[in-house]
């Protein structure tokens, strides 16, 4: 079984040329939760991780992921 779910995530992202540490918000993240391949809250994890791998690339130096929440996706008709 799967579940469709909707993330969002307080992250910050320190960036390598500048070293600058940025606090972002991040809502909307589509997450699909395969039941079989293990928890809720580790699907979540990922899908802000491959979020910030994604949108940044290599020009990150670290990041951390200080908050997450899932909600399930509403199912259209």
């Amino acid at each position: 079984m799967k579940s469709n779910r909707i993330v969002s995530a307080d992250v910050t992202i320190r960036t390598r040329e500048t070293g600058e540490e940025q606090n972002l918000r991040v809502d909307n993240i589509p997450c699909v939760w395969v039941w079989a391949d293990g928890s809720m809250a580790a699907a979540e994890y990922w899908v802000v991780a491959d979020w910030v791998s994604t949108t940044f690339g290599n020009n990150v130096d670290w990041f951390n992921i200080k908050c997450v929440v899932g909600s399930p996706m509403k199912e259209e008709n």
